[in-house]
């Protein structure tokens, strides 16, 4: 899905929300002095626990952020660079107060709107019903416990603050039944 976004914040969204299993509300408030060399810092002011989290850094997430602040500065938002928009020098890095994915407004972040209303038209190109800007959240918990990660790391990493929560997000095949079954 990720990669049938159009490049650029939509894509990396995408990819953020794939790879820290954040909300897209989340991932939309990120600012670039929020990324280090292995970790995404979440503070309590973006996230909707109001409790501030880390998540290291997935291999390929930390590759296409690294492209991404390469490419920022020249990204064109309705039409015009951002580098322009920040009075910076065309093909600068952002800074750390930038937000990774900047709205249309001075000094504010991409409307949640703006990402939904994108991911509906690849979801609709692509055939793809149900789906939802939720959808990597719940996909990456999902894959997280069928791969056998403890549910209190899995909670760790989404800042679910109880089970029960989680448990919401995982389903329970028939295949994984049996499994569970079989181990006794």
């Amino acid at each position: 899905l990720a990669n049938a976004l159009p490049a650029g914040p939509h894509r990396m969204v995408c990819l953020v929300c794939r790879f820290t299993t954040c909300r897209v509300s989340e991932a939309l408030k990120l600012r670039w002095g929020f990324i280090s060399n292995d970790v995404i810092l979440f503070p309590a002011g973006i996230t909707k626990t109001s409790k501030t989290r880390e998540v290291d850094l997935h291999p390929v997430l930390a590759q296409a952020l690294t492209q991404w602040k390469t490419e920022w500065s020249d990204y064109r938002l309705n039409g015009r660079p951002l580098h322009e928009r920040f009075n910076l020098k065309p093909g600068s890095l952002p800074e750390s107060d930038h937000f990774l994915f900047p709205g249309l407004a001075t000094g504010d972040h991409m409307k949640r709107q703006s990402y939904d209303r994108v991911l509906r038209r690849t979801l609709k190109a692509l055939s793809i019903k149900g789906a939802s800007s939720h959808s990597m959240r719940r996909s990456s918990l999902t894959k997280m416990a069928d791969h056998g990660t403890p549910l209190r790391h899995i909670m760790e990493i989404s800042g679910h603050q109880s089970l029960d929560c989680l448990s919401k997000y995982l389903g329970c095949t028939p295949k994984q039944r049996k499994a569970a079954v079989n181990s006794l």
